[in-house]
């Protein structure tokens, strides 16, 4: 046989494996692999053998027995080489979500196994599973196997995702933070919300590599979230210290009108308590809530210090604040008010300078004080008490007398343009003056007494004397609407009209005048 010899197989209907052709009526014709027509034939079996037997036994007509032979090879023996491959489809809960995420995936279609290849490294079987997913962005696969071993595959993506959030770990209420954080696994452009407990914070927007930056202003104290895509970050613990701030109202100068001012936002957070400490004086304290005035003594120069720390509610961090004021000499000139005009002209009493009536006012009546006191402690004659005169102040230079007899008498000090009033051998009133100063002019010097006294004004050639009390000649010590710092008469001894009355008064006819 041509056709058996083609094929391979050990019985006389045996299984040739590649037998396609058969030959009838001196014809040939060809069986299509897994044609329709093969897959339906039938095949007698007992047809099959008894061709075969009378080919073995007798050597008859080949040609039609070979035929049936060669056709119930070609139908029964021809494999199904295009065997349809198994429907599959796959299903999950869901594809997003934040980890460990928990899905079920199930499968549908006509196999009879499905294996699963979660993406993460986990395996496993069956139609329906469940799987729980940390952060990353993982591939499932499902493949699907016929009862013929045919297969098939289905794939889902599942985004497992994280938020992280780092803030610094104390800060201000109120104050401008920076909070960072990163969405995992990395995507751009995500909106990203940052919430406490009292609603929203801030928001910002993913970048290139899923990080985040978001500003804010410090709240209350609290757990703070960062919310981005279906992920919402573990709880930052912002641990908040109440905006605590000490700061000082009026002068610092003394006797100003000076106050600390401390205050505690939110008024909620605590109560406050205030120290104020000053040299020499013991620290005093107050208590109040959300807003303490407290009046500060500046009767004496120095450093004041406040301190201040808010007894905080719970949940806020402790909070203290210190500042300090310094007590300072104010400058002054003519014009200034204040109390410490009062002072100044109470210390320059003190230390025996003439000064004008009580007054809050630096007038020009003053002015002559000042000055006088500039003259004898050697500081500059322009009217202004600044730094080095209240140094001068603190430490003056105690003036004597030039003479020690009579025990009360009157010294004119023409260099220092001064008048000291000597009582008991000692300085006790010094007032200012202003001698001989034009060309041609002079005041005399040596030892005299007062002669002559005129209560009220005296004309005179050189003009009008207020007051006059003459020691030697035409020349008085007298009261004049001009006394300035230097020399400036035609001989006389000027003294401001204020004290001129009180200068008749106090020195008799007879009074020594010494004048150097």
């Amino acid at each position: 046989m041509r056709g058996a010899s083609a094929s391979s197989g050990s019985g006389p209907c045996g299984s040739w494996r590649r037998a396609d052709r058969c030959v009838m009526a001196g014809r040939r014709s060809r069986l299509p692999r897994g044609s329709r027509a093969g897959r339906s034939a039938r095949c007698s079996w007992s047809m099959c053998r008894r061709a075969a037997d009378a080919d073995w036994r007798g050597g008859h007509d080949l040609v039609v027995r070979g035929f049936a032979l060669l056709s119930c090879v070609a139908v029964v023996l021809v494999p199904n080489a295009h065997a349809a491959a198994p429907s599959v489809s796959v299903t999950a809960s869901a594809t997003t979500g934040q980890a460990p995420f928990a899905v079920t995936l199930s499968v549908s279609g006509d196999a009879a196994s499905y294996a699963w290849d979660l993406g993460d490294g986990a395996t496993v079987s069956g139609a329906t599973v469940e799987h729980t997913y940390q952060t990353g962005l993982w591939t499932a696969t499902v493949t699907a196997i016929a009862p013929g071993g045919e297969s098939a595959q289905a794939h889902v993506e599942i985004r497992a995702e994280s938020v992280s959030l780092g803030a610094p770990m104390l800060v201000t209420y109120h104050a401008r933070i920076e909070l960072t954080g990163a969405l995992r696994p990395a995507a751009a452009g995500v909106p990203v919300t940052l919430s406490g407990r009292g609603g929203a914070l801030g928001h910002g927007v993913t970048g290139s590599n899923g990080g985040f930056r978001i500003h804010a202003r410090a709240g209350a104290p609290g757990p703070v979230v960062a919310t981005a895509d279906r992920a919402t970050s573990a709880p930052f613990a912002l641990v908040v210290r109440p905006m605590l701030t000490v700061s000082f109202a009026g002068k610092h100068e003394l006797y100003g009108n000076l106050r600390a001012l401390v205050r505690l936002r939110p008024a909620s957070s605590g109560t406050i308590a205030v120290t104020v400490r000053r040299p020499g004086a013991a620290a005093a304290t107050v208590g109040g809530r959300r807003v303490v005035s407290v009046p500060i003594d500046t009767s004496k120069p120095g450093r004041i210090v406040v301190a201040a720390s808010a007894r905080t509610a719970p949940g806020w961090a402790p909070a203290a604040k210190t500042a300090s004021a310094t007590i300072a000499y104010p400058r002054l000139a003519e014009g200034a008010q204040g109390a410490v005009i009062g002072v100044l002209r109470r210390r320059l009493a003190a230390l025996g300078y003439a000064v004008p009536r009580p007054s809050d006012s630096f007038d020009s009546a003053f002015l002559d004080s000042v000055y006088a006191f500039a003259k004898v402690q050697g500081l500059s004659r322009s009217g202004i008490v600044d730094s080095a005169f209240w140094a001068k102040l603190g430490h003056p230079l105690r003036p004597r007398p030039r003479y020690l007899q009579p025990a009360d008498h009157l010294e004119v000090n023409k260099p220092l343009q001064v008048l000291y009033i000597v009582r008991g051998g000692r300085v006790a009133t010094i007032v200012p003056v202003s001698t001989a100063g034009l060309a041609g002019r002079f005041t005399p010097v040596g030892r005299f007494s007062i002669y002559r006294k005129v209560n009220g004004f005296d004309p005179s050639p050189l003009g009008t004397l207020f007051d006059p009390m003459y020691f030697t000649g035409g020349y008085a010590i007298h009261g004049n609407p001009s006394v300035p710092p230097y020399p400036a008469s035609h001989g006389c001894v000027r003294v401001p009209m204020w004290i001129a009355p009180t200068l008749s008064a106090t020195n008799p006819y007879g009074e020594t005048v010494y004048v150097y």
